[in-house]
């Protein structure tokens, strides 16, 4: 059994040098080198950027389950010169191909990252002949930091919406912290808004908690607006139940009306009685009309049936108004006979 040692050995080493190339992508018309990352990836392309032409570097990263990415029939990717770009898809409705390793291109020129993309490993790379780095050894951790940090540098504003999404396509739950740490009061607005995007998009329960959190503790109401939307996008039990939250309860009254379109969207049917109570009975005027719109989104037949009580039996003239104006441009055969018998009173 010793004498099995070194053969064990050198078979692990193998696998593990295996699993590395595979995780490299085919890289054509390039000055390639491979080198390992060293102190840091935030240092190694720091040196870089300093480079007298330009340069790309590429690494691997694990990413998180169920990150799919759509199909592509042309199995080249061209890093130089214009060609047309691929893009990302984390929907449900047109799944692609399921992958566990990505790869993080940056472009250095000019003492800057110009550029910032993914690609599949099984895509080949065309560098258009400019020097490309493929570093080893990075630790999702370390990538992690470095987009947090490039997405908050003035000077890349311009790629800080890439920096942020790939920051939550990685595998590791660090991605999570990140993001809320992006999230907080003390970043930019926009900054917020899509951290906020991909906490309810990609990070799980974990991002929904937060996403529950901000809108229930945040103090801008121009970001608790855009968080009833973020809502709408987790696949986590109680996304729904937090939207409805605010539509009734939220202190801003815009956040509200914002929060019940949602409402009606995500929830249709399940939420049309709610809507209904909100449009007869909230105390305020604006939040009633609101709720005779959020009606409107409801699906069709649903959406003729509670507008037609709403314009039956409410209080208010406004409200009957605004539900008449709704049946008006429905399509539903009994808005039609509605209207028709109320101009014949």
């Amino acid at each position: 059994m010793p004498r099995l040692t070194p053969l064990l050995a050198l078979t692990t080493f193998l696998l593990a040098a295996a699993a590395l190339q595979a995780q490299q992508p085919t890289i054509v018309h390039a000055q390639l080198t491979t080198e390992p990352v060293g102190t840091s990836l935030a240092t190694r392309l720091d040196e870089l950027r300093h480079s007298s032409t330009p340069v790309w570097v590429g690494y691997s990263i694990p990413v998180a389950p169920g990150f799919d990415k759509s199909n592509e029939s042309d199995q080249t990717s061209f890093l130089e010169g214009d060609h047309e770009s691929h893009t990302y898809r984390n929907d449900d409705s047109h799944p692609g191909q399921s992958i566990d390793h990505e790869t993080v291109l940056l472009r250095l020129a000019n003492n800057a990252i110009e550029k910032v993309r993914l690609e599949r490993p099984a895509r080949t790379l065309d560098a258009g002949n400019q020097r490309f780095v493929w570093l080893t050894g990075v630790s999702e951790t370390d990538s992690i930091h470095t987009f947090a940090a490039l997405a908050h540098e003035p000077a890349m504003e311009g790629i800080a919406s890439t920096a942020i999404f790939i920051i939550a396509v990685h595998r590791s739950p660090e991605a999570t912290i990140s993001l809320i740490g992006l999230a907080a009061p003390a970043s930019p607005l926009a900054i917020r808004e899509k951290a906020a995007f991909w906490l309810a998009n990609q990070r799980g329960k974990e991002g929904f908690e937060a996403i529950q959190r901000l809108a229930r503790e945040d103090a801008d109401p121009k970001f608790r607006q855009k968080l009833t939307f973020d809502l709408t996008l987790t696949r986590e039990p109680g996304g729904l139940d937090e939207i409805i939250r605010m539509a009734h309860s939220d202190s801003s009254p815009e956040v509200r009306k914002q929060a019940q379109f949602w409402m009606a969207v995500k929830g249709g049917k399940k939420v049309s009685g709610d809507l209904r109570n909100l449009a007869e009975n909230d105390p305020d005027d604006q939040i009633r009309k609101s709720a005779v719109f959020a009606l409107s989104r409801l699906p069709s037949e649903e959406a003729a049936t509670q507008l037609i009580q709403v314009a039956s039996s409410s209080k208010d003239p406004a409200v009957r108004k605004q539900a008449v104006f709704w049946l008006g441009e429905s399509k539903d055969p009994r808005a039609l006979d509605y209207l028709t018998a109320l101009l014949r009173q």
